[in-house]
């Protein structure tokens, strides 16, 4: 968020994010009622609101384009086959996104998807097309050699992100990539708050550990 901000015009940014969260959520509640009773376009309004959210975060897990095309497909396949049982007591973000992580999760097994998986990209959504794309680094000071410091250090990050556990990697992506508050977290990961905190601690230290000397 940018730090020029003043506090009222910080307060009025996070009011109008929670009244898009909660508008969201109403929608997905209403859309999940009418697809327990068969409308299938409600079920294709909630693919189409969620399908990037998975998409991204599945290619973060995977590094995979095709990997994480199959990953979402067989997410909402899950979903749909599973959304008589969803009692709403997560919001269906939530729930989502737990389904999402645990298919992740089984195609991590994969000794094929684990050898694509070497070298991560560490990617965010392309604004205009809603494509996973790769995360720049700010270069405050354009020009050759800002330039190839800032290459140096994504590479570098990537290579960190990669080199984490599927379980470090996994939550980090969730709080900081995908913006999970800690309820959520423990919800999706089915863990109580000391844990998911103490989790993400320990994924924080291990990133700071494996970036020690490279980044500034």
């Amino acid at each position: 968020m940018d730090d020029t901000l003043t506090y009222p015009s910080r307060m009025l940014l996070w009011a109008v994010i929670a009244r898009r969260a909660t508008a969201v959520t109403d929608q997905d509640a209403a859309a999940v009622a009418r697809a327990r009773d068969g409308d299938e376009a409600a079920f294709e309004a909630l693919v189409s609101r969620h399908e990037r959210e998975v998409f991204n975060l599945a290619w973060r897990m995977l590094g995979n384009r095709e990997d994480a095309l199959d990953a979402a497909q067989e997410t909402f396949l899950r979903v749909f086959r599973s959304l008589a049982s969803f009692r709403g007591d997560a919001t269906f973000r939530t729930w989502l996104t737990g389904i999402a992580i645990n298919v992740c999760r089984n195609r991590l097994v994969s000794v094929e998807v684990r050898a694509r998986r070497a070298a991560v990209p560490l990617v965010s959504e392309d604004a205009a097309t809603g494509e996973a794309v790769e995360l720049p680094l700010p270069d405050p000071a354009p020009g050759p050699d800002a330039t190839a410091r800032g290459t140096e250090l994504r590479r570098a990050l990537e290579r960190a992100l990669a080199a984490l556990s599927p379980e470090h990697r996994e939550i980090l992506l969730l709080h900081e990539m995908q913006g999970l508050s800690y309820d959520e977290l423990t919800a999706t990961l089915g863990c109580r708050l000391g844990t998911v905190k103490s989790r993400l601690a320990r994924a924080r230290e291990a990133l700071r550990g494996l970036l020690e000397g490279v980044w500034p």
